[in-house]
């Protein structure tokens, strides 16, 4: 499904003006959680823009001639305005006036909640920058064009996994996010996905401890049944039994799972005893075995749980699908893009990496019909070294898009403290990527950017610049363990990017902004501190202003496996 935007009608409806309004909004006597959620954001924001508080009432009342209806109710139905809501799936909506009303009319459990904040941001102006951080004009109007429009997501699962997006549920919602990890309750919709476990449950599904009694279970390794963590043997029918009891325990434990992760875990060691290896010779990947196994997972579980879909992964060793073995109905593929290129788009790179990739994910397209993708979005080895991946984030949601994908996982820092590398940027825009791939991504950096660091913006968007420029003109690659000893982070950008950041912290309006300026710059002074680019005194002096910014941030974790402080011990920190 895709995005159905109808140029807005000629006239002009005015909701609010000068404090006052004739308009109330309507909602469902049987509205769902997320419908009467809904209403009260219209509410409560449509106050804070005009003054005029709108009252809230059920469709069991008498129609009036200026109302805001919102989801499918009474009034509504009255109009015969033509809405399929089937069409509109689960977080669809339509925005539309009829006369001197306004519809707002979305699928369920989250469409109608995801056109009111549509409105409130596309047509209002309202902003959700951070979880702390948020523009509400103060209009002595609030007026719309005639309006006709559809929004219908191409992604039906959307998930950006930085600490930013998961600080607060109402938040997440607000950018129309639905995943796993967001405390999203009934009253936002809940969540498009929930899984058990998420991801890498080889080790709960067949324990390490069975392999004292039963080595079998195991792979074959250079001739030998290998302990620790391990794949497993996938062609042992016990090894299935017991998977398969375990899946089913676990959806009676989890009722609210919707996905079972049936998924190798983080390791390659795979199995190549003579059967798991005749296989996957066979059928030219060691993905074979796995899919094999977890089809046969799948088809014991549709039975009693017809819509719960096993999720497993296409990840290093099994990126590459089978020739003939294909995934059932009810599985999803899940690629993971974890050694390619990030500084380039994916359908252009140059890197092997990046055209081995696009070679797995054209071949899978066909193949399954349920493909998710696992992308990479910081270094994770280094939280707060630049990462110059912006140029690449808008094409390759769309080369997802366009390949498939129906659902995205865009992994970044989600440590405890957040803030890693541009980390409130890279999420806001990841989160209106995944709503709309073809949105204007560089409209949203540029409203980013100048409310979040008033005066000092277009500094910060200069130093963006100065970072991409080798990446474009050298041709660098970037990939997500690079040292800080990466050429794209030579002496030119990080002298160049010092001078931009000494104006903008001049520049900024008050403390609070000169601060986010100098979180944004902590990353030159990491890259500083990790390659000896200063000594001595001027070392000392750096390493204790990176940690005093650092530490009033919040900031928890320097990478994936390192904390904050255990790295300051390591730099010689008092």
């Amino acid at each position: 499904m895709a995005f159905v935007m109808s140029a807005p009608l000629s006239g002009a409806a005015i909701l609010a003006e000068r404090g006052k309004s004739r308009y109330r909004i309507v909602v469902a006597d049987n509205a769902v959680p997320s419908e009467r959620y809904a209403a009260e954001e219209l509410q409560r924001y449509l106050e804070r823009l005009s003054g005029a508080k709108l009252p809230i009432v059920s469709d069991a009342e008498s129609i009036q001639s200026r109302e805001i209806l919102l989801g499918d109710n009474a009034h509504l139905r009255k109009l015969k305005p033509d809405i399929d809501f089937n069409r509109l799936g689960t977080d669809g909506f339509t925005l539309r006036t009829d006369g001197n009303r306004l519809i707002i009319a979305g699928g369920r459990p989250r469409g109608t909640l995801y056109g009111v904040y549509a409105l409130l941001e596309d047509k209002l102006g309202v902003r959700w920058f951070t979880p702390e951080f948020e523009v509400v004009p103060k209009l002595p109007r609030v007026s719309l064009p005639r309006l006709n429009e559809t929004q219908i997501p191409m992604l039906e699962y959307r998930e950006v996994y930085w600490t930013e997006m998961m600080r607060d549920a109402d938040f997440a919602a607000r950018h129309r996010l639905n995943g796993n990890h967001y405390r999203l309750t009934e009253k936002h919709g809940g969540r498009a996905a929930v899984y058990f476990p998420f991801v890498h449950s080889l080790d709960m599904l067949v324990p390490r401890g069975l392999y004292q009694e039963h080595p079998e279970y195991f792979p074959l390794i250079d001739g030998k049944r290998k302990d620790g963590y391990v794949q497993r043997c996938l062609s042992n029918p016990d090894v299935l039994r017991i998977a398969k009891g375990r899946v089913r325990q676990w959806l009676e434990e989890h009722p609210e799972a919707t996905i079972i992760s049936v998924s190798q875990n983080d390791t390659f060691n795979y199995c190549q005893c003579d059967q798991c290896k005749a296989l996957d010779d066979t059928e030219g990947s060691p993905a074979a075995s796995l899919l094999r196994f977890v089809n046969a997972i799948a088809e014991d579980v549709e039975r009693d749980y017809p819509n719960v879909r096993i999720d497993t992964l296409a990840y290093q060793y099994t990126r590459k699908p089978p020739k003939t073995i294909r995934p059932r109905r009810n599985v999803i593929v899940r690629l993971c893009s974890i050694e390619c290129c990030f500084a380039h788009p994916l359908e252009r790179c140059s890197s092997p990496e990046d055209q081995r990739f696009r070679d797995d994910i054209i071949a899978w397209q066909p193949v399954a019909s349920l493909l998710y993708v696992w992308d990479y979005t910081p270094n994770f080895a280094n939280y707060q070294q630049p990462f110059p991946n912006f140029d690449a984030l808008q094409p390759n949601v769309q080369f997802f898009v366009q390949h498939g994908v129906k659902g995205l996982f865009e992994q970044g820092n989600y440590s405890s403290g957040g803030f890693g590398e541009m980390g409130p940027l890279r999420a806001y825009v990841l989160a209106k990527l995944l709503w709309n791939p073809q949105t204007d991504a560089q409209k949203h950096i540029d409203e980013f950017l100048n409310a979040y660091y008033g005066k000092a913006g277009n500094n910060v968007r200069a130093y963006l610049e100065l970072l991409h420029r080798p990446a474009r003109e050298k041709g660098y690659h970037a990939h997500i363990y690079d040292p800080p000893t990466a050429p794209y982070l030579n002496d030119e950008i990080i002298n160049g990017a010092e001078k931009l950041f000494d104006e903008a912290e001049r520049l900024a309006d008050d403390d609070a902004t000169r601060f986010r300026v100098r979180v944004a710059r902590l990353p030159i002074w990491y890259v500083q501190l990790a390659t000896n680019r200063v000594t001595g005194d001027a070392r000392t002096s750096l390493l204790n202003r990176f940690l005093s910014v650092a530490r009033k941030a919040g900031i928890t974790s320097i990478s994936e496996s390192r904390s904050l402080e255990d790295w300051a011990k390591r730099m010689g920190a008092e």
